[in-house]
């Protein structure tokens, strides 16, 4: 399969390269001219993402987008931004399928509470949540083939197991309350759905 990557060169996005790649499939990064370069076995082309032309001019071809594109801690209203550019730049190459990396704060904790909700939750991380939501909100009225995998409350360094658990949106934690995933296996999870295309149009949170 061919896989578009935005982000390849983060955190996430480099587990989800060498997951990709490990699995066979044809890794395109996308990278940010000037910005850090991802992992040098990978196919790189230098596209901003919030260019919506460059963008679909370097997506044709491609069978799936995958993006774990991260805002600027001090601007994550931009995280809204780029997956509208993302969607735009989709639909005018005509690659149908966007898989996304979310985030923890928008899930269900418990029937109409949001882990975002309960107490303790820092505050200064609720623009991020909200930034979250909008992005899900600009892929639900898109029209494409989405999913938004969303990792657990904490992802952490570790070893890959393959081992995790999934829960449509809500957050997946132990019988002690604990919600973790370690950068490899949240990568084992993603890719899952990208070749098995379990949860169309759904938000997933993983955990193991």
């Amino acid at each position: 399969m061919k896989i578009a990557l935005i982000g390849a060169a983060g955190k996430v996005g480099r587990h989800l390269a060498r997951e990709a790649l490990a699995r066979g499939h044809a890794v395109l990064a996308l990278a940010r001219p000037g910005g850090t370069r991802p992992d040098a076995a990978l196919a790189t082309r230098d596209v901003d993402v919030f260019d919506a032309a460059g963008l679909a001019a370097a997506l044709r071809g491609q069978d799936v987008v995958v993006s774990a594109y991260g805002a600027p801690a001090d601007a994550p209203h931009r995280l809204a931004a780029a997956t509208q550019a993302i969607v735009a730049a989709a639909l005018a190459a005509r690659v149908a399928r966007v898989i996304s990396v979310g985030g923890a704060g928008g899930l269900v904790v418990r029937a109409g509470t949001r882990l975002a909700d309960t107490e303790g939750f820092p505050s200064a991380l609720l623009p991020k949540v909200q930034a979250h939501a909008d992005a899900v909100a600009a892929l639900a009225a898109s029209g494409l083939h989405w999913t938004c995998v969303a990792p657990a409350a904490q992802i952490v360094c570790g070893e890959r197991t393959g081992r995790y658990r999934l829960a449509v949106g809500a957050l997946v934690s132990d019988v002690t309350g604990r919600s973790t995933i370690t950068y490899p296996d949240f990568a084992c999870a993603l890719l899952d759905e990208v070749d098995s295309d379990r949860h169309p149009r759904q938000v997933v949170g993983t955990g193991t």
